[in-house]
């Protein structure tokens, strides 16, 4: 949890940053969506790859280390960028460090815990993402506004840079939390029976858990209701990169500031932390299926609302805190409806399969949606989220068996 709070802590001071950072220079809804596309291209050459190490790994330490590493040097690669084509590489590097330690942090929870408890575990997991989903925004946007509202201005561009330099120290210390974390097993200090060890698996228990072979795409995909669950995976995940990319981009139009911007993506947190801590007790009283569904029409909606009337601060303030509730009800129980539709030994893989359909939305929507802004406005790349939301609700509604 400590290092998801503090990775995406950086990943969301970073990527608003990272548009204010190219509307200084002189980038379009365009460029934005280009930039936000490259983000997640090159991760998907690597999901499937680092599910594959981590499904087999003794030890996911290395994994996470890495991961950290790869951000921070994304991170620092941003703010050191002085042109366009310097922060989409450094973008595509940060993508790929995200996506590594996301991959090894599942596994841990899919490997340890056990499937009463999947809902739960990946809870408290999400509830980690969303704190620093929180806490990122609202310390870039303090940073930002600070600096004056110019963004060509010598103030504004240190303020931007400064923050970029933050969420690089962030990574590095995600990364020096996992380093203390293995040397602290090393020394014999043990975790409860229970807990997600990321450092080390008895050797009898995981080699009971690897699988006599690897598994296959196709595979993965033919198992029933997986498709449905990797649709909502996607337009759920996905619907949080595209506000980070382009509420940044509509509050711009609208002349909100860097400060409300970061406010308006601090309050879609909080509100997705509230709604996994109410998780246990609505999954007593509800069905996973109903809750998912409620989760994707409640968020698609409410978002599309936000977007619409972004300049009308207290209106937008609770459709975005609506709207993050659902998105954050909806994330944590895409994952274990995914872990629990597969064999054990396919979880880390299916997962990360997951993942790199969210990738892979995440280049293809947002080009589209960058291509719509200049006819729609700004408002069209998370216009055009919202549509996923609610199109992966309908075919739950409607089309889905379970």
């Amino acid at each position: 949890m400590a290092v998801a709070f503090l990775s995406q802590g950086a990943v969301h001071l970073i990527r608003p940053t990272t548009t204010y950072k190219l509307i200084g220079l002189g980038a379009d809804g365009m460029t934005v969506g280009v930039i936000t596309a490259i983000y997640a291209l090159l991760p998907v050459l690597f999901a499937l790859f680092t599910a594959t190490r981590a499904q087999s790994a003794a030890s996911l330490r290395p994994l996470l280390s890495l991961g950290a590493l790869l951000s921070g040097a994304g991170a620092a690669g941003v703010a050191a960028a002085p042109s366009v084509p310097g922060i989409a590489a450094a973008s595509a590097l940060l993508g790929v460090g995200q996506i590594t330690m996301v991959v090894a942090a599942q596994t841990a929870i899919a490997r340890f815990v056990s499937d009463h408890q999947l809902d739960f575990a990946f809870g408290w997991f999400t509830a980690g993402f969303a704190a620093g989903q929180m806490a990122g925004p609202l310390a870039g946007g303090a940073l930002l506004d600070s600096a004056g509202s110019g963004h060509s201005s010598m103030a504004a561009t240190g303020a931007i840079d400064l923050t970029l330099w933050l969420g690089a120290g962030l990574t590095g210390l995600a990364l020096a939390i996992v380093l203390v974390s293995g040397r602290a097993l090393h020394q014999g200090r043990r975790l409860p029976d229970a807990s997600a060890d990321v450092d080390q698996v008895p050797p009898a228990s995981a080699q009971a858990r690897r699988p006599s072979g690897l598994p296959r795409v196709r595979g993965i995909l033919r198992t029933p209701r997986v498709k449905s669950h990797f649709f909502a995976s996607i337009a759920l995940i996905g619907m949080m990169d595209l506000l980070s990319a382009f509420l940044p981009l509509v509050g711009d139009e609208a002349g909100v500031s860097p400060l409300w911007v970061g406010v308006l993506l601090a309050v879609r947190a909080t509100a997705s932390i509230a709604s996994r801590a109410l998780l246990p007790l609505l999954r007593r009283r509800l069905s996973r299926h109903v809750l998912v569904v409620t989760a994707l029409w409640g968020s698609g909606s409410m978002l599309a609302v936000a977007a619409a009337v972004i300049h009308q601060l207290p209106l937008a303030l609770l459709a975005i805190a609506l709207g993050g509730f659902f998105l954050g009800l909806g994330q944590p129980l895409t994952m274990s409806a995914i872990s629990e539709a597969v064999p054990r030994h396919w979880r880390s893989s299916s997962l990360a399969l997951s993942l790199v359909g969210n990738r892979i939305g995440l280049v293809v929507v947002p080009l589209a949606a960058g291509g719509l802004t200049g006819v729609l406005g700004a408002s069209a790349g998370i216009w055009v989220g919202c549509l996923l939301l609610l199109g992966s609700g309908a075919e739950k509604t409607f089309l889905s068996r379970r």
